[in-house]
């Protein structure tokens, strides 16, 4: 009876974490209105993994809603070449410098044990940024995310696929900027946090992933903005709050005019106090969060 009784609790903890693992995320999903004019806000993780969908009913009747969807970058730049080679462009040193002179040695040391010798040597014109975005990417995928599945690929392919129309809140060279404009002694940093042990930078990725998929907007403030601003606060300032501030007239332009619009941006533009809807409800509009569908 005892071992029955055991195996009874097992199978229902197994049963437990099962349920958990397949409930939806909570939407990361804001409304702000002017007069009949609503533009709803989704915050997206840009990796995510197939138990992330069916998503949460309330984001479908948002797209069903939406007569236009609006992204951080037009999709059709999405596929330019310009993208790829502005990216490659900007990521290159052109004063003289090399990867391997303004690495510390011991930063150096540690990345040349991490990728080998000779290919720290064949990346020794790039910029630090790029080296950590690279190391950034890989370490997620390897993770089991996967970019074809994130919240903004899924909707860019939903809208072509539904004659929906589409655009972005900034251009290839915007993002390019902001991905590239980090002094060098916060790429520096930024590229040594990346080189952490595997296992403790998964497990950060992991927590911020479970922050999203809880709607946890305070704590991904937490993790992310205040991280951020305290290690590399110039980096935090031009990859989110500038952006935020750039992006917050075009919003707004959508309200004026009465366009029924789904925005989708990575979900770190619209926590805390330089979030897109704190910096709405400052302009004076009306910006509630929609409440996840009950199961």
């Amino acid at each position: 009876m005892r071992h029955l009784l055991q195996r009874c609790v097992v199978a229902l903890s197994l049963l437990a974490f099962a349920g958990l693992a397949c409930a939806r995320p909570v939407p990361m999903l804001w409304i702000a209105s002017k007069g009949e004019a609503r533009v709803h806000l989704l915050g997206s993780f840009h990796m995510l993994k197939p138990q992330d969908y069916p998503m949460d009913p309330s984001i479908e009747l948002a797209y069903a809603e939406a007569e236009q969807l609006v992204f951080e970058l037009d999709p059709k730049e999405m596929t330019s070449p310009d993208l790829a080679s502005g990216l490659m462009k900007a990521a290159r040193f052109d004063d003289g410098q090399t990867l391997r002179k303004v690495l510390p040695e011991d930063l150096r040391l540690k990345l040349e044990s991490f990728m080998g010798e000779a290919a720290v040597l064949g990346s020794d014109g790039m910029k630090p940024w790029f080296i950590t975005l690279n190391l950034t990417v890989s370490m997620v995928v390897q993770a089991g995310f996967n970019p074809a599945l994130g919240m903004d690929s899924h909707f860019m392919q939903r809208a072509a696929d539904d004659g929906k129309p589409s655009s972005g809140l900034e251009t290839v060279a915007d993002q390019i900027h902001a991905l590239s404009a980090s002094p060098l002694n916060e790429q520096v940093i930024g590229l040594s946090e990346a080189l952490k042990p595997m296992d403790e930078m998964r497990a950060k990725f992991d927590e911020l992933y479970g922050f999203w998929r809880s709607g946890d907007t305070a704590a991904i403030e937490r993790l992310m903005i205040g991280e951020m601003m305290e290690k590399t606060p110039i980096t935090a300032k031009t990859i989110n709050e500038d952006r935020n501030r750039r992006w917050l007239p075009q919003i707004e332009a959508m309200l004026e005019r009465g366009d029924n619009t789904l925005v989708v941006v990575g979900a770190l533009h619209l926590v805390g106090d330089i979030g897109l809807v704190e910096l709405l409800r400052a302009r004076g509009y009306s910006v509630e969060r929609v409440a996840a569908t009950s199961p």
